[in-house]
């Protein structure tokens, strides 16, 4: 998914959205230094872009302005990694419902079959997060085309 055509596809929606807006890469950093692990390049892209929002219903996890709610992912991120077990590779994008979280590999693993910056579906109930799209981008695109 190229960025640019994800940034013309949000621009489309912009009467239906909200971003808190631009992060800069030291806040980026730290982030990454608080929760031990590297940010994917396309999610790393939409952060210091957009920071976090929504656009309709869809609300895309970020750093933002509030650091102790959603959707802060370092909030988000401790939370589930207390409450309910998300391994420390995941970062959680967006709660698709159900208990069920959209993340993002931080890493390539081939003791967890997974590449890094893949989008997994993850139910902490279930040991197997399965495959829903290539990359952040890839995974954003396609929701956004669905509203």
């Amino acid at each position: 998914m190229n960025h640019d055509n994800l940034r013309k596809l949000i621009q489309e929606k912009r009467d239906a959205s909200y971003f808190f807006g631009t992060v800069y890469d030291t806040t980026i950093k730290k982030a990454e230094e608080k929760l031990d692990l590297t940010f994917p390049k396309d999610y790393r892209e939409f952060l210091e872009e957009y920071g976090c929002g929504n656009i309709g219903p869809i609300e895309i996890f970020g750093l933002g302005p509030n650091v102790e709610s959603v959707p802060n992912v370092e909030w988000v991120v401790k939370n589930l990694r207390e409450k309910r077990g998300l391994p420390n590779y995941l970062i959680p994008v967006e709660n698709i419902g159900d208990g069920s979280y959209a993340v993002v590999s931080s890493v390539n693993s081939s003791e967890h079959g997974v590449m890094e910056g893949v989008v997994l579906q993850w139910i902490s109930r279930e040991n197997d997060p399965k495959k829903i799209a290539n990359n952040f981008g890839e995974y954003l695109h396609e929701r956004l085309l669905n509203l």
